[in-house]
């Protein structure tokens, strides 16, 4: 019998051992199952937060947008992202939850921690801003800042704040970095595309708009009820002639020196466009001027282009411009008809011997 006990005993603690082996082990495959699924939801946020950023790359609101994702999917009480608009600047915040009166603290505390371009987590039990937090805003104890890199280099941080104790951990940092390196991606398509889209409205040589733009601009401004304004044609007076003896180039110099004339002529609501070869088109708002005001205003930038000489590969001349002006809505209620008129009034000058301004109010 002692005999048979013993063995018992033995099976026994073998089996408990056994036991105790099997319920460590299954609390290991637990907590990595545990872990796993963690990790497979982070996945899946961060495949949504992609898709959701890049089917909205062209969206003007894209940085508050994806902020308002962070504060859904992660719960927490304040998100706020900062971009790196130079380095003269500094870190200028781009969305936010907080109440307009904390956005300057914030900016001012996190300045320092920020500047080190590392991330970093805070955990306290007592408030981490102390007695500044105002009644409106909720007390943090828990807080975490992560870089936004683009090419190992800093353009912004994603700090997020939460009122619980050690909501955050330095295992958060691995899933705001993904996030972060989604913004970086987002914020270089975004201002490649606005780049691609600009570019498409203008004119390559002499980077001024083009003719499709200038239409739809105008057509814009019928629309929502601009009261008044004016067309300017303006046509380069012989420019074949220039082309054919002095070569493309030349001619080529004349467009590009002759629109800084303009650009620095023209206010800030008005715009010019290239209307086709050596043809341009001006829009002039008429805010606080009447017609007299336009033409003088057109005339002195013909006396303007007609004293500049044109310098390159040795050669130095002067050259001129025609101008025609028409006025709405006095000479047409759509942009066809106004063109046509500041047409007409451009080929009645040309007819009269050119480097001169007529408007559709000339009896002529």
């Amino acid at each position: 019998m002692q005999e048979y006990r013993v063995m018992y005993e033995k099976l026994l603690e073998e089996f408990e051992t056994y036991q105790n082996f099997a319920e460590n082990q299954i609390q290991i495959l637990n907590e990595k199952n545990i872990e796993l699924e963690k990790n497979l939801d982070a996945l899946v946020n961060i495949v949504e937060i992609s898709k959701y950023i890049n089917s909205h790359i062209s969206d003007d609101n894209l940085i508050p947008m994806i902020n308002d994702m962070i504060i859904g999917i992660l719960g927490v009480t304040y998100s706020s992202i900062y971009l790196l608009e130079d380095r003269c600047s500094g870190f200028e915040i781009k969305a936010t939850n907080l109440p307009e009166n904390e956005v300057v603290y914030r900016e001012e505390h996190y300045l320092t921690k920020i500047n080190k371009e590392n991330p970093f987590v805070l955990n306290s039990r007592e408030s981490i801003f102390g007695d500044h937090t105002s009644q409106e805003v909720r007390e943090i104890h828990s807080l975490i800042g992560v870089p936004i890199r683009l090419r190992s280099k800093v353009t912004g941080y994603i700090m997020i704040e939460h009122t619980l104790w050690n909501y955050f951990s330095y295992e958060h940092i691995t899933f705001i970095t993904s996030i972060a390196n989604q913004i970086a991606i987002a914020i270089e398509n975004n201002a490649l595309y606005k780049r691609i889209q600009e570019s498409l409205k203008r004119d390559s040589l002499l980077n001024i708009y083009n003719r499709k733009y200038f239409k739809e601009f105008v057509k814009n401004k019928i629309e929502i009820g601009i009261q008044k304004f004016a067309l300017v044609m303006m046509d380069f007076d012989d420019f074949k002639v220039f082309n054919d003896n002095y070569g493309h180039l030349y001619g080529d110099e004349i467009l590009v020196r002759t629109m800084d004339i303009l650009r620095e002529e023209l206010q800030i609501e008005d715009l010019m466009a290239r209307y086709g070869g050596d043809e341009i088109v001006l829009y002039l708002k008429m805010e606080n001027e009447n017609e007299a005001d336009i033409k003088n205003r057109v005339n002195d930038i013909r006396e303007k282009i007609y004293k500049n000489k044109i310098e390159f590969n040795g050669i130095e001349k002067n050259t001129t411009a025609t101008f025609g002006i028409a006025y709405y809505p006095e000479d047409g209620e759509c942009l066809t008809t106004i063109l046509n008129k500041a047409d007409e009034c451009l080929y009645k000058a040309k007819a009269l011997g050119r480097n001169r301004v007529i408007t559709t109010r000339d009896k002529i």
